[in-house]
């Protein structure tokens, strides 16, 4: 069932994002043009935030950075904020094991979000920025998502057209869905040049103490260094690493084999 949006509230909630994003403090018009809206009407959600504390207008520059609301809210976060701990050592371990770069990412019903990554060891980096929406149909992540996600995400998924990121995106939903379920039956999802071409990235599931599905752990690095099909050592690597995360975070499989005594 699709759910009512407020617009004002959604403009409201992208200047912030762009703000929060931006590699460099944005001025007015430079946040009206980046979410396309007038001057004049960014003006007006700029003030309210701003009131609000949402944001903060150096008066020297008239840049925009977020405010003390924004920083208290986030400290709020401890779900993200403990994940992308508990993470940090076991990433340094992959990352340095592989020279490949690592990405923590956040499942919830609406997508997910990078809120972690390390850059690989390889002189030329590729990697993705913290903050950045993976798309569904067209990202490891994002098909580990499908597999072992809530009915919530395969709807967003598959309503509306597939956009084709590069000429290797998988736009047609029965490929998809035969995707997904080779991921689920695998443990884990690898969709080279997909999202980017040039560019492989292979990823595991991430599950807390209730076996729900909370993020996504993936490596990425050019096909040279994480080839079509990635090798046994990448797999491993990866899918070590979510189990890691995992089980940090209280996972604990639903059966556990015992090997019968010699």
């Amino acid at each position: 069932m699709a759910t009512s949006r407020v617009k004002a509230s959604d403009m409201a909630l992208t200047i912030i994002e762009k703000i929060a994003f931006s590699d460099v403090a944005l001025n007015q018009k430079e946040i009206a043009e980046a979410v396309g809206i007038v001057k004049s009407a960014a003006h007006k959600h700029l003030n309210t935030l701003e009131d609000t504390g949402w944001i903060m207008r150096d008066l020297a520059t008239g840049r925009y950075q977020l405010g003390t609301k924004a920083w208290i809210v986030g400290q709020q976060a401890k779900a993200i904020q403990d994940l992308a701990e508990v993470g940090r050592e076991p990433m340094r371990a992959a990352r340095n094991e592989t020279g490949l770069a690592v990405v923590l990412s956040l499942v919830n019903k609406n997508g997910l979000r990078v809120i972690s990554a390390l850059h690989g060891t390889h002189a030329i980096e590729i990697g993705v920025r913290e903050g950045s929406e993976l798309v569904l149909h067209a990202s490891a992540q994002g098909q580990v998502a499908l597999a072992f996600g809530g009915p919530a995400l395969t709807e967003k998924a598959f309503k509306g057209d597939m956009a084709a990121l590069t000429p290797k995106t998988l736009r047609d939903p029965d490929l998809v869905r035969a995707r997904v379920e080779e991921v689920r039956t695998k443990g884990y999802a690898c969709a080279p040049e997909e999202t980017l071409l040039g560019v492989n990235v292979v990823a595991a599931p991430i599950f807390d103490h209730t076996r729900s599905l909370i993020g996504t752990a993936a490596l990425i690095g050019s096909i040279q260094h994480l080839p079509d099909p990635p090798g046994a050592e990448h797999v491993d690597a990866v899918v070590t690493l979510a189990r890691s995360i995992s089980q940090a975070r209280g996972y604990r499989p639903e059966r556990v084999e015992f090997c019968p005594p010699p």
